[in-house]
């Protein structure tokens, strides 16, 4: 039975890419009674009718799964950011990585609309996030090309999913990387609240030019810590891995303990502080999740 990759969807419709040719294919009815979401990314097995149609038989193993944006089997999240237009929210950068360490996938920070900050201020983000933290980060421009040659290296031959606040410039990207996606929508910031509107309903792959595929996702505002305790938190920081090992206690949160080499390299610049007051208020939130 042929096997193929579902690249978007619409109500019960999915429209897998089988042998190069996408066919339009309905799941079998007991994927509704088992509660089975597909999702853009899945590798299922589909049966070809002779109409041309298709029939999603089973859906195979999946090597990762986000939950925000819904999409299976990437091997990157490109995480958008910006300074400006919408101005800098680290806490919400930060809930994102820590969503994005838990389903296992490898983040890269693309921060976008460089050419309306000043220099030093990219420097500073860059040092921070790639030399302190440890991540990937590539500042572009997708409204004046800055960085795009770069970017479409790191695209070929992976498949990834943009991630981001509306407003950050994720479908001006995809724009900017596909110039004849004319379907693909840009917005404008609000006026009243300095935020995006939505352009994405849906998630989509998107063959890319230059190789890989790309999932252009909706735009969201809020992600819970639904699966996630106090004990496992702290790992998805991975700036703390370096120093957890010289805490005086195991079991170290990172919150008040005595001896604690994490808050210590905080206070020695080691650690950005904005990241352990990030992880700190995650700390609280989780914490008040699990109280019954």
């Amino acid at each position: 039975m042929p096997v193929g990759q579902v690249i978007r969807s619409h109500s019960n419709i999915y429209y897998v890419l089988v042998d190069g040719r996408e066919v339009e294919c309905r799941p079998r009815g007991k994927f509704r009674l088992d509660r089975l979401q597909v999702r853009a990314g899945d590798l299922v097995e589909v049966r070809l009718e002779p109409d041309g149609e298709g029939r999603i038989e089973k859906v195979l193993p999946r090597r990762n799964c986000l939950e925000r944006p819904p999409v299976a089997n990437v091997d990157q999240c490109l995480v958008v950011f910006t300074l400006v237009e919408p101005e800098a929210d680290y806490l919400f950068l930060d809930r994102v990585l820590v969503h994005v360490e838990q389903a296992g996938v490898e983040p890269l920070i693309l921060l976008n609309k460089i050419d309306l900050v000043e220099e030093a201020d990219v420097s500073a983000f860059v040092r921070a996030y790639r030399d302190q933290v440890g991540y990937r980060v590539l500042p572009i421009s997708a409204a004046e090309g800055l960085g795009l040659d770069e970017l479409k290296r790191h695209l070929a031959g992976r498949t990834s999913v943009l991630a981001g606040h509306s407003g950050v410039g994720k479908s001006r990207l995809v724009r900017a990387l596909e110039p004849h996606r004319e379907d693909v929508r840009i917005g404008e910031l609000s006026a009243r609240s300095g935020k995006g509107r939505h352009t994405t309903r849906h998630v989509e792959l998107i063959h890319l030019t230059d190789g890989g595929l790309l999932a252009d996702a909706p735009g969201f505002t809020y992600l819970e810590f639904q699966d996630i305790d106090k004990w496992t938190l702290r790992d998805y920081f991975p700036e703390f891995a370096r120093y957890r090992a010289e805490c005086r206690y195991s079991d170290c949160l990172h919150r008040a303990e005595p001896e604690c080499a994490v808050r210590a390299a905080v206070e020695a610049g080691a650690i950005p502080a904005s990241r352990h007051q990030n992880y700190l208020m995650f700390l609280d939130e989780v914490e008040a999740m699990k109280r019954w």
